[in-house]
């Protein structure tokens, strides 16, 4: 079996030559470094392979004297510099000091990597003299000389260079990023979500780099078998894993440090329960043990046979897999307060300065120092129209630089005309002067410019509103500049960011939106009613919470002036639009003020839906829509009316429901029962794929709720051309989860009714 052994050696001094390659082309030291832990543990696999090499080719007759010295100063030399590293960040990732796990990480540089890579290859190479049965030359991989997977490299390397700003890092490395805001995790809880956090990290860009190098079938296998091996690292610290006390492997998961802080770990114990994670992981498992962590060295098993193993794996499962233990862990972050703000690792922070790591580079060559940014052109009108376009038309990045170009802008471009405003303060007056810059006449001429698709409109006026938190009283001054040159449905789209602003005192937006309050048309009225509810809340909010001794305004003449000519559905609408906004992300900091009116506004709105109700003898539907309002879920009564309504003469009412909801008008409340509510809207007017994106992010963020998971594949199955989606979606929902009878049978009704409906 000498064959087998020699095979396996020249395999492992091939991976380490394409790791170091693709190693030296990452785009910074930290996704090299990322990408060189796999020549640590093909290392230790060279190691372990040529001691179990030496005994056959003695009883062979050869002399291995040479052999033996060599290759144990190699084992030697990686023990001191590679064990540890290899064991701790490589195929595995455990628990270490958080200052020892930076300097063995800063130690994966390319004059080590060199020595182990060579020096492989020249061990191996040195077989050659034995002249053993078997030996097959070694020749440096085809990969190397390819110019298209040299250019794709460098196309990965280019995908990063213009990523500017400062992102926050809370994994255990993140001091050894460039441009990152760093947080320490020194209790066990928050190391073991730190760690979570850091191969989020590593699996993520690996899938990118996979992704880009697809075609080449060796380097393929070699990310392969790093993602395989991250995703059972991932899962072993999320889930404490069943193992004899005092083994190796023993170690406890987020669950039961989490669980020990005295907070609910059911986001994770629930998913566990819920689907078949221990199989599934298994799989994942059995692939890292033969190929991925280890290369397997019993003889019995050949290299063919071991890379077909992995080729067999089907990676998009075992991602699929890990993207929903990955949102587990994400969910779990969410519902414990001490943990979230490791479920915001990789989001940028601006307003602060760039700056370099201590760590050493990967290539040993010193990086250039860290050069303080250029102020941005916030005067030049170039600039506004080439910021503009990347907000419109670029990718997430674009579009956040785009963002904070215009935020600057919005607070110091040049002032050319100061706006005067008195504000009535009941006992006297109070004069104010507001700036109205260059790049808020800009942006208001952007507004009516010729060949403006309603869509790009859409896109200013959302740009508009990501900046509405600086200085927000000239953002609605320059929306009404040029109002009147835009159509009515544009108007309704600028009542509506109005109300977003919420400037107060500001007459001229005052009177744009009472004008169109009095209209007759109710698509401009009602946008236009709930533009001046919301001004009204903030404004009046917030003095009654600062001057708590002061006469507040009177809440219910104010809504009366809105209402008092609105029809009884109409004004069901209206008031239901009303307590959504009052309950609310943007809203509900003013509702303690207004809380005995809150209180009154329900009741009310339990008082107009009864007479819509075809209830039972119990009053089960009106025990239900009281429910409904006290978890504020106004979406699930104006659905619960809208279905009671069905096929009912009161049609108009009923879309004027669903079209309320559907428009963000009746917002829904920021909890899963609610958007499920506000997906069934959307199913129930026919507009499917909405409806379908709203229940695949339900269920994309709980994992743990098969209901969720069934309600996208009944969606899936009422849409026309998409059976084929729908019979893999149900398919993965069988692999994944267990089904008791009832969720089976809800999967198998989808089935009958695409049948059906195929056979007519």
């Amino acid at each position: 079996m000498l064959a087998v052994r020699l095979a396996k050696l020249k395999f492992i001094a091939e991976e380490l030559v394409l790791s170091r390659y693709l190693a030296t082309h990452a785009p910074d030291a930290f996704d090299a470094r990322t990408l060189a832990r796999h020549i640590l543990i093909r290392a230790r696999d060279f190691i372990e392979h040529a001691r179990g090499l030496r005994r056959p080719l003695n009883q062979a007759g050869f002399d291995t004297s040479a052999f033996h010295r060599t290759k144990e100063a190699y084992a030697t030399t990686f023990d001191e510099y590679f064990k540890i590293a290899r064991d701790r960040l490589g195929a595995h990732l455990q628990d270490f000091d958080f200052g020892k796990r930076l300097e063995l990480w800063a130690d994966i540089e390319i004059s080590k990597i060199n020595f182990f890579v060579d020096g492989a290859q020249e061990i191996y190479e040195g077989l050659a003299a034995l002249n053993v049965p078997g030996y097959a030359p070694y020749a440096d991989p085809h990969e190397l000389n390819n110019s298209a997977l040299k250019e794709a490299l460098l196309a990965f390397q280019r995908s990063k260079k213009d990523i500017s700003g400062v992102e926050l890092g809370v994994d255990p490395l993140a001091m050894a990023r460039d441009n990152t805001s760093a947080s320490l995790n020194l209790t066990p809880v928050h190391s073991r979500a730190g760690q979570l956090a850091l191969i989020r990290r590593w699996i993520g860009m690996q899938e990118e780099l996979l992704e880009r190098l697809k075609s080449y079938p060796r380097i393929v296998c070699l990310i392969k078998a790093r993602i395989v091996t991250d995703i059972v690292s991932f899962c072993d610290c999320l889930v404490t894993r069943s193992v004899s006390a005092g083994a190796l492997q023993e170690m406890d998961g987020l669950d039961r440090l989490v669980a020990a802080e005295g907070q609910s770990a059911a986001p994770i114990t629930d998913f566990v329960a819920a689907s078949h994670f221990d199989a599934e992981l298994q799989m994942a498992r059995d692939i890292r043990d033969k190929i991925g962590a280890h290369l397997e060295i019993d003889e019995s098993y050949t290299l063919e046979s071991l890379i077909s193993d992995l080729n067999a794996y089907d990676l998009e499962k075992g991602v699929a897999f890990y993207k929903r233990a990955l949102a587990a862990f994400i969910k779990l972050c969410h519902s414990v307060i001490f943990l979230r703000l490791y479920a915001a690792d990789g989001r940028r922070i601006y307003g602060v300065l760039a700056g370099n790591s201590n760590v050493a580079p990967f290539s040993g060559e010193a990086p250039p120092p860290a050069r303080r940014p250029l102020a941005p052109p916030i005067n030049d009108e170039g600039a506004y129209l080439q910021n503009l376009n990347r907000w419109l038309d670029g990718d997430e990045a674009q579009r956040e630089e785009a963002r904070q170009f215009f935020w600057s802008a919005f607070l110091g471009s040049e002032v050319i005309e100061p706006i005067e405003e008195t504000e009535d303060l009941g006992s006297g007056s109070r004069f104010w002067t507001r700036q109205y810059r260059k790049v808020h006449a800009f942006m208001a001429s952007a507004l009516v410019m010729d060949h403006l698709s309603d869509a790009d409109f859409a896109g200013i006026l959302e740009l508009i509103l990501s900046c509405r938190n600086g200085d927000p009283y000239p953002l609605a001054e320059l929306l009404i500049r040029q109002s009147e040159q835009l159509s009515e449905f544009r108007q309704s789209l600028l009542c509506y960011a109005l109300g977003e602003i919420g400037s107060s005192p500001h007459a001229s937006a005052t009177a744009f939106l009472e004008a169109r309050a009095r209209t007759p048309l109710w698509g401009m009225r009602f946008p236009a009613t709930l533009a001046l509810f919301k001004t009204f809340i903030k404004s009046e909010g917030l003095l009654r919470i600062n001057n708590k001794g002061r006469a507040p305004a009177d809440y219910d003449a104010f809504v009366h002036g809105l209402t008092n000519s609105m029809s009884e559905p109409e004004l069901l609408i209206c008031l239901l639009a009303f307590a959504s906004l009052l309950s609310g992300r943007q809203l509900n900091t003013f509702l303690k003020p207004f809380e005995n009116d809150y209180k009154a506004l329900q009741r009310r709105i339990e008082v107009l839906c009864l007479p819509y109700l075809k209830d039972t003898a119990a009053g089960d539907k009106a025990s239900l829509i009281n429910q409904l309002i006290e978890t504020y879920d106004y979406v699930g009564v104006a659905l619960m009316i809208a279905v009671e309504l069905e096929n009912d003469p009161r049609a108009l009412l009923r879309e004027g429901l669903l079209n309320c909801c559907c428009r963000g008008e009746v917002a829904a409340a920021p909890h899963d029962q609610a958007n499920r509510h506000l997906a069934m809207c959307f199913y129930l007017k026919k507009e499917l794929g909405r409806a379908l994106e709203i229940a695949r992010d339900i269920a994309d963020r709980n994992p743990d709720l098969l209901p969720a998971q069934i309600l996208v594949a009944q969606i899936l199955g009422d849409m026309p051309g998409a059976e084929e989606e729908t019979k893999k979606t149900i398919e993965k929902i069988r692999h994944s989860y267990k089904l008791d009878t009832a969720n089976d049978a809800a999967l198998a009704h989808v089935e009958q009714e695409m049948t059906r409906r195929g056979a007519a």
